[in-house]
């Protein structure tokens, strides 16, 4: 079959790479200048750096088994990391019983109840029962008012803004789980990297893989239209070029799919676009010197306009960077709201001045440069109830197959959650392939 995937970031590769060794003809199509979605690289004054940060965590095996087949697994390397809370005017650390000990923004029975509730949210191993609790009533009733308005109820507001009160407890659950999956004993922490490359190394593997097996990959080739006749997809139009196709496979945000796809049914568009989407703003700086021993830094302030710091040199050594130390600022607000839109000085501006507060004896001159990013669909919300809102993988056009990272809920953003979307998402297609063959025999 003529199968065309849309979007050429980690999902729609590695779906590429699966279709094309079942033996279809493949065509990937991207907007882009080059593949690799939000796990993309640019070139910093001569290194390659993510534009996003990314990590690995112990319970990423799908990654692992990817690293396998794609020759990376030698390259994984782990590393000890720590964490920090920016609240009351302190750096604390924090993330480890020792450091939560110690904690002085909540009294020791505050302390103690937080660290129960985290131990007993790593050892869940099921969400389901937590979907239709609100986040903020499980976190109340399991740790009590303190721990939630210092730790919790700043990361729900700065990454949801209004719609915090409305997430589900499954959402907070992944997290605390994902990240205790990466501790080695009871007390700490390890993160894991590619070496050479980062997502990067990732992403060229996927993409040398695919295009060795015959498969096509187009970059800056916006969809712009899907053709349907008799209430199947027969093609698109990519920058202003026709593509017929036997079979479409989205990994692009469903917001953006129906924004193209103005004839796919209606009930369909109501439930591609019901969860709703946040955009992220990403300030990436590179300095002579390291702010911090942390690799993450949650800033649980109002009085600064950032919510965290990731050293991501606290990872991945400032070696690979030519002996620079980098460290992210993401910001999470609608891509309508003029914060999305600021010019890149002004956030460089205002992230400084936050780090000055942290760390006064930062010196500014350090900065050697710094780049912004922004992406446009980059968090979907999870609220309670989120998967009866879903969209169905398996579109109502019968040779239509969508996915995107609402189908990755309650589980944040990840390569690994990434890469098991696609395997779900090329399953659906064989199933329409499947059906496709008895009918034509």
């Amino acid at each position: 079959m003529r199968i065309v995937v849309i979007g050429a970031g980690i999902m729609g590769l590695a779906s590429a790479l699966e279709l094309v060794e079942d033996g279809h003809e493949v065509r990937v199509l991207e907007t882009a200048p080059a593949p690799g979605g939000l796990a993309g690289s640019f070139d910093f004054d001569g290194t390659r750096v993510e534009k996003f940060y990314h990590f690995i965590c112990g319970s990423d095996h799908v990654y692992f088994k990817w690293l396998r087949r794609l020759g990376l697994a030698q390259r994984l390397r782990w590393r000890r990391t720590g964490m920090a809370m920016y609240w009351g005017a302190r750096l604390h650390p924090f993330g480890d019983p020792m450091s939560l000990l110690r904690f002085a923004p909540l009294s020791m029975t505050s302390r103690v109840r937080y660290g129960f509730h985290v131990l007993s949210a790593r050892r869940r191993k099921d969400w389901k029962a937590l979907e239709d609790v609100p986040a903020r009533e499980w976190l109340l009733r399991g740790e009590g008012e303190e721990p939630y308005r210092v730790i919790w109820e700043p990361l729900l507001r700065q990454k949801f803004g209004e719609e915090a009160d409305r997430i589900s407890a499954a959402w907070i659950w992944s997290r605390i789980h994902r990240l205790g999956s990466s501790r080695r004993g009871f007390f700490q922490e390890w993160l894991g990297f590619v070496e050479g490359g980062g997502s990067q190394a990732v992403v060229d593997a996927l993409t040398g893989a695919v295009r060795s097996r015959g498969a096509a990959i187009q970059c800056e080739a916006a969809v712009e239209e899907i053709f349907l006749e008799n209430g199947l997809v027969v093609g698109v139009r990519a920058a202003g070029k026709d593509y017929p196709a036997d079979a479409l496979l989205s990994t692009i945000p469903l917001p953006i799919l129906v924004d193209i796809g103005r004839n796919l049914p209606e009930d369909y568009r109501r439930a591609a676009t019901d969860l709703g989407n946040i955009g992220v703003r990403c300030i990436v700086l590179k300095t002579r010197q390291p702010l911090t021993p942390y690799f993450w830094i949650n800033v649980n302030d109002d009085q600064l306009p950032i919510m965290g710091l990731i050293e991501y040199t606290n990872l991945n050594p400032p070696d690979a960077f030519g002996g620079h130390s980098l460290i992210y600022s993401p910001q999470y607000v609608s891509s309508k709201d003029a914060q999305y839109r600021r010019n890149a000085e002004e956030v460089c501006q205002e992230t400084l001045e936050a780090v000055k507060e942290i760390r006064p004896e930062f010196d500014r001159s350090s900065v050697v440069g710094y780049r912004v990013f922004r992406a446009p669909y980059a968090q979907p919300v999870c609220p309670v109830g989120f998967s009866r809102r879903l969209a169905p993988i398996r579109t109502p056009v019968a040779n239509l197959v969508a996915g995107d990272t609402s189908h990755l809920l309650p589980h944040d953003r990840s390569i690994s959650d990434s890469l098991a979307l696609a395997e779900r998402l090329v399953a659906a297609m064989r199933e329409v392939v499947a059906e496709r063959r008895k009918r034509i025999a």
